[in-house]
């Protein structure tokens, strides 16, 4: 079973709610320069919401998958995941925040069990979002040589998401890179989801 990437988002939500407060707050004391606030040492705006941006690298434990992202992605625990789901196994779980339009989008690296095809994967997929409640539909889907490229947008009472997703078929494990957010977010991220999946390299598979 895949990590609900619902649940995710109910849960980064709630991180960015409370980043957000805050930064409310301090764009509120600024505006109201008679009011004598009291004198807290807190980290500078600009340094806390614009980190310097460097380029970082992510390579699988085994060495067989590795690809880039920029170091604004903030490393997310993912511990507490693991027994919700089941065969996966989390390699990567990060979050990027646009705090200026309380945007947000996850990207999480799973290591799959599944021997199977990639038609049989795509189906797996479509078959968990529909036992979860929700429906995939796959906006754009590339099927190469072992790997797989599409775009999907993922419906659910609460709330729909998009998403970009490679899947690559190891000789014992399938691996899922997924960048996805809520799909009014969505255009903020759409450009660097495929700046990442376009850069990932694969080794010995």
């Amino acid at each position: 079973m895949k990590i609900d990437k619902f649940l995710v988002l109910i849960i980064v939500s709630i991180i960015l709610l409370s980043t957000f407060t805050y930064w409310q707050f301090k764009k509120l004391a600024e505006s109201l320069p008679e009011i004598k606030m009291p004198e807290v040492e807190i980290p500078k705006p600009e340094t806390f919401f614009q980190p310097e941006i460097e380029a970082k690298e992510f390579i699988s434990p085994d060495g067989k998958l590795k690809f880039k992202y920029s170091s604004d992605w903030v490393e997310m625990p993912s511990e507490g995941w693991q027994e919700s789901i089941g065969e996966a196994k989390i390699l990567l779980f990060l979050t990027k925040f646009k705090i200026e339009k309380a945007a947000f989008a996850s990207l999480i690296v799973q290591e799959l069990d599944w021997e199977k095809g990639l038609k049989e994967v795509m189906e797996k997929i479509e078959n968990e979002a529909k036992e979860k409640g929700g429906e995939i539909k796959f906006l754009d889907l590339e099927i190469g040589d072992r790997k797989a490229n599409f775009k999907a947008r993922y419906k659910k009472e609460e709330a729909n998401f998009i998403s970009k997703e490679k899947i690559i078929l190891g000789k014992e494990k399938v691996y899922l890179i997924s960048i996805f957010s809520l799909e009014r977010f969505w255009p903020e991220f759409e450009g660097e989801a495929e700046e990442i999946l376009n850069s990932v390299e694969m080794f010995n598979f």
